[in-house]
Order: structure tokens, then C-alpha cells, then sequence
């Protein structure tokens, strides 16, 4: 099971709880900052799955050269992930792009105090993680994804919110879309079915990024959140292109959410279809396994990225022996307060 993904769906599940063959790069050039298999034989390399090969930097940064959309997938924790990130910022501006920058992890309602650290501290990224709160919202330190803001600031780029309040996920998860308001949720095209493979796959994901531990009442709730999150994501990219000056779109993001066949491209392609878009999945090496394309097992048999660039990684622990220990305190929680698991 991807590990990766379970650690990423954990926060998902708490909201509705709440609310209901080319030559290889230089890898020498790389010091990497987690600590596990940094030997190992991928780390560093990068994967083209649709071509079953290994592709060059140089490959990655001509497609980002050509892209309307770019979507950088990570894993949250990892600071590789972030550090790259910030160097495919720092190349898109160093091929003459005018990117905008959208963080999955900064929601609507920080865009007022972003935008006001930035007036008043142009250059300041340090500063920015605690202008907006950021010690606040459950997500890493903000230090490991300083770098990424610094490349934007030092090269002029706009930095957007791209997530939705928790309040209003909470919503969605007991109302469905409605809940965003029938006009939005129409701009959104939340209000046109998706394809019922589509929706078994994604559904299968949730409960398997959250150890296949929840129970069926639980999927189609987060299943709204989930396209909800994606669509938004998706509508910012769009907007951000034009009256803010950018000729390219960047997105930072979880990888579940920047995978091609159902994740924020899905989006892009429903309102942008004739823009080009790009995908990068950061992905950490695995002890055992030597085969790129063996990732594939994960995301139901083909990789769903047009590039992924493999990483050491954060850890090796069980993240499903974490998430029992999580729901059981959660479970111990309603107990106290008299409210069964049905509430």
C-alpha cells in the first residue's frame, strides 16, 4: 500500500469526521536532506512512465518550458520534495516563464494576509509562514517550504491560496457541493457527473489511504470534499493565468492530488481543454524495489504522472499503526462527551 497516500488521506478522514531510455541526471548535484536510502539506486532519477524510460533535468524543464498548467506533487513531510519543488520554480522563471504560484495549503481566507505581508515585506518569505498563521494549520514546519516561497518572491511571482476552509469542507462532507453555493458549484462543473470508474477508483483510493478503515457511509462524503478541493485548486490556476500576469500556472500540491487521470488535471481539462499541462509526482524510493515502473502497483496500474522524480525518504514507519492509534483516540473522544460512532 502507498504509504505516501495513507499519510495524506489522514487528514481528509478528520475534516468529514469533524463535519460529519534517455541518460540519467547528475545525481551527484543533489544533497539531499531526508535520511533514509539516499544510496539507494532511483533516488534522484527521473521516470517517464508513458515512455518507460528514464528522462533527464533537461527534459522535465523543457516541458515545464511549454506548459500552460504545472502540477508538482509531494509528500508533505518531505523536505526533498520541497526543495525540489522550489528548483522547477526557480527554472520555469529562469526559462523567461511568469509563473503563479498556488499553495494547496494555504486557504481562501489567508489570501488577505499573504497579500498583506507581501506589500509590506516584499522578499520576506521567512516572515510569511507566521503572517498567515501557519503554526496553526496542522501542516509541516513552515521552514521546509520557505525555499519554495523565496523563489517565488525573489523572482516577482503572485503566490495564491488554493485550499478551502476547513469550515467549508466540513460542509460539503454533510451537504455534498450545495454547500459551496449553486453558482460556484456550476462555475466548478461540480454539478456534472463523473464517470462511475472514475468515481469506484477514487472512492477505492480514500478508503485505502485511510487503511481500509472506513466505513462505506464515509466514502461519498469524502469523495465530495475531494473533487470539491480539486476543482477549486483547478479553478485558481485558470484565473491566476492573465489578469495577474502569468503566462503559467504552478500548483503545489499533495500528490493525490496532482495525478493526471483524476486529480486537479481532471479539472483543468473540463474548463482548459486545449491548454497543455504538465505533471511532476515526487515520490520516495522504496527499500526493496528497484523498478520504476513497479510504482505503478499504487495507482491501480499505471502511474499517473507525465514525470516522476524519485526521492529518499522522510521514514519508514507503518503509517496504518499511526492512524489506529488516531482513530482510537478519536473513537475515546466521542465516548467522553456521550456521542456514539452514528453521530
Amino acid at each position: 500500500m502507498n504509504k505516501g497516500m495513507i499519510a495524506a488521506g489522514t487528514s481528509l478522514l478528520l475534516t468529514v469526521l469533524a463535519g460529519c531510455a534517455g541518460t540519467t541526471p547528475d545525481r551527484a548535484a543533489t544533497s539531499w536532506k531526508t535520511p533514509l536510502y539516499r544510496d539507494h539506486p532511483l533516488a534522484g532519477q527521473i521516470w517517464k512512465p508513458s515512455e518507460a524510460r528514464f528522462a533527464t533535468n533537461g527534459e522535465v524543464y523543457a516541458a515545464l518550458k511549454k506548459a500552460d498548467f504545472v502540477l508538482i506533487g509531494e509528500k508533505h513531510d518531505n523536505a526533498d520534495h520541497h526543495m525540489l519543488q522550489a528548483r522547477l520554480v526557480s527554472e520555469l522563471a529562469a526559462l523567461g516563464r511568469r509563473p503563479a504560484l498556488i499553495f494547496e495549503m494555504l486557504v481562501e481566507t489567508q489570501q488577505q494576509a499573504l497579500d498583506a505581508h507581501i506589500a509590506d515585506h516584499p522578499g520576506d518569505a521567512e516572515g510569511l509562514g507566521a503572517a498567515v498563521g501557519w503554526d496553526q494549520s496542522g501542516w509541516p514546519d513552515w521552514s521546509i517550504y520557505q525555499p519554495i516561497a523565496q523563489q517565488a518572491l525573489s523572482n516577482g511571482m503572485p503566490l495564491l491560496t488554493g485550499g478551502l476552509d476547513r469550515n467549508v469542507t466540513k460542509r460539503i462532507a454533510r451537504e455534498g457541493t450545495d454547500a459551496m453555493g449553486e453558482e460556484r458549484a456550476a462555475t466548478l462543473m461540480l454539478k456534472q457527473p463523473i464517470a462511475e470508474n472514475m468515481r469506484d477508483g477514487m472512492r477505492q483510493v480514500i478508503f485505502d489511504s485511510h487503511c481500509q478503515q472506513l466505513p462505506e457511509s464515509m466514502l461519498d462524503p469524502m469523495l465530495s470534499v475531494t473533487l470539491a478541493k480539486d476543482a477549486v485548486m483547478a479553478d485558481r490556476m485558470i484565473e491566476s493565468r492573465g489578469p495577474q500576469g502569468a503566462d503559467v500556472a504552478v500548483l503545489i500540491a499533495g500528490g493525490g492530488h496532482v495525478r493526471a487521470d483524476w486529480g486537479v488535471p481532471f479539472h483543468l481539462k473540463r474548463r482548459a481543454s486545449n491548454k497543455r499541462i504538465v505533471t511532476v509526482g515526487l515520490i520516495e524510493v522504496e527499500k526493496d524495489v528497484l523498478d520504476p515502473a513497479a510504482h505503478a502497483a499504487h495507482y491501480a496500474g499505471a502511474i499517473p504522472f507525465d514525470f516522476i522524480w524519485f526521492t529518499p525518504r522522510v521514514d519508514d514507519n507503518d503509517p496504518c499503526e499511526a492512524y489506529a492509534e488516531q482513530l482510537k483516540r478519536m473513537r475515546e473522544g466521542k465516548q467522553e462527551t456521550g456521542k456514539g460512532e452514528s453521530d
